[in-house]
């Protein structure tokens, strides 16, 4: 188990099954995730992005109303407290990691606040994933035995 309010990095792909759960993977490992951070089990940070990013998701992508998503976007807030706000050397390292790894540099800002932090970061984004940047909920999830593996995977 992690210890007592171990920070971790979430990134939108995985906020988002804490809100959103029909046709997301990986569903019970993210909002395991959540449960823990609850639990004060470990300390799951936001940064500023997440809250335009996941905004747009919510309100573009999943056509939710506005008053939904604004009400959504404060929840999380309430649940995470106040995002992070990069600084300049966060910056500057995203800006390298996204060179290095053909990253979006919002992308590469999470794996650079994760790194500052030293904590892992949690996604699905499959290019931070291939990079090594990342861990999915799933893998997270095992290693800190929030969850156990199902019977069918690896």
């Amino acid at each position: 188990m992690t210890a007592d309010g171990e920070p971790v990095v979430v990134d939108t792909s995985v906020l988002l099954k804490w809100f959103h759960t029909d046709g997301e993977s990986e569903v019970p490992q993210a909002q395991a995730v959540l449960s823990a951070h609850r639990a004060e089990l470990l300390t799951a940070y936001v940064l500023d992005l997440t809250v335009y990013e996941l905004g747009n998701i919510l309100l573009r992508g999943l056509r939710w109303s506005a008053e939904d998503t604004a009400d959504q976007l404060d929840d999380l807030l309430v649940i995470c407290g106040p995002p992070l706000v990069p600084t300049p050397a966060w910056r500057r390292d995203a800006a390298d990691l996204a060179a290095e790894h053909g990253l979006s540099y919002y992308d590469a800002m999470f794996a650079a606040a994760a790194r500052a932090l030293e904590a892992p970061l949690i996604s699905a984004d499959g290019k931070l994933l291939g990079a090594g940047l990342a861990e999915t909920a799933a893998d997270f999830s095992v290693r800190f035995q929030l969850i156990d593996r199902p019977h069918d995977e690896p």
